[in-house]
């Protein structure tokens, strides 16, 4: 008997082994692709945010050195540079030089229209004037008369600014609550010794910039009295200056800056009037805060 032949399913068998391959290569073609990219790696890098600038009130000083002014300071332009460079040449009748920098980051001087006429007034040798802001700040040497002659130009073409330095204590305002004013005050030209003057000295309670021997402007004007009562004293009288101790770190940092400090002292007392020969300093060792002392020598 005869079997049917197997061959009519040969092409069906065929047909499906064909399917199946191309099946399989559909499935390996998909394993063969490539892998999605990191996305931490295609993604866009964000520009980098710039720092915010930070601005500054721009600054100029004044010095009057025996006639001669001297300027310097920083604005906010090359065009405020010259304007101001060329206004306070004409301005000043007599000697002046200096130079200013260009910051873009300085803000615009709220002082600069009305700066010559100041500078013009600035007569007095030795006298030094500071703008920032609105702040206006005077020191070096200037007399009573000096200071209310030149707050009064400051309070009329600049009303409303902070006057500081030796423009605080004007007329006498600082005696009615300070007890080193009072007590310098209350000295005798020409009686008191320099037991007593070393006495009312010692009540005075002197600012510094933070770990730094630059006196703050607000102790100029109680410097001025002192200068004042060491003119008035006896003349063969010598102190010592003993500058504040501790506040910067390790004994010998301390010691340092103590020093620092009564020369910083012995220059405004000195710039004030007081002479020179009576005044020697030292510094006062140890990490332990101490005020500022006068001693005196004899």
């Amino acid at each position: 008997m005869r079997h049917p032949s197997s061959a009519p399913f040969r092409p069906a068998l065929a047909r499906n082994g064909l399917l199946l391959a191309v099946l399989i290569a559909g499935v390996a073609g998909c394993d063969k692709q490539s892998p999605p990219a990191d996305e931490s790696a295609t993604a866009a890098t964000p520009a980098p945010v710039a720092a915010p600038v930070v601005r500054f009130d721009a600054k100029l000083s004044l010095v009057n050195n025996n006639g001669a002014i001297r300027y310097d300071g920083t604005v906010d332009s090359e065009a405020t540079r010259k304007a101001l460079s060329t206004a306070l040449t004409q301005a000043y009748m007599g000697q002046i030089s200096g130079s200013l920098n260009v910051d873009k980051a300085a803000k615009p001087a709220p002082w600069q229209d009305k700066l010559p006429q100041f500078a013009a007034a600035l007569t007095m040798p030795g006298a030094a004037v500071s703008f920032q802001g609105t702040t206006i700040e005077l020191s070096g040497q200037a007399s009573d008369a000096d200071r209310v002659t030149l707050l009064e130009k400051a309070k009329a073409l600049f009303p409303g600014y902070n006057y500081a330095g030796l423009f605080e204590g004007v007329g006498g305002a600082a005696a009615s609550s300070d007890a080193a004013a009072q007590a310098l005050a209350a000295l005798e030209p020409g009686k008191a010794g320099s037991a007593e003057i070393a006495k009312a000295l010692n009540l005075m309670n002197l600012r510094f910039d933070e770990g730094s021997a630059r006196i703050a402007p607000a102790s100029l004007d109680i410097l001025s009295r002192a200068a004042k009562a060491l003119q008035a004293g006896p003349k063969d009288a010598r102190y010592e200056i003993v500058g504040p101790g501790g506040g910067a770190g390790q004994p010998a940092d301390n010691e340092a800056l103590s020093r620092q400090r009564a020369e910083a002292v012995k220059v405004q007392l000195i710039v004030a009037g007081a002479n020179p020969g009576a005044l020697d300093t030292r510094g006062e060792p140890g990490a332990t805060a101490t005020p500022l002392r006068f001693n005196p020598v004899k």
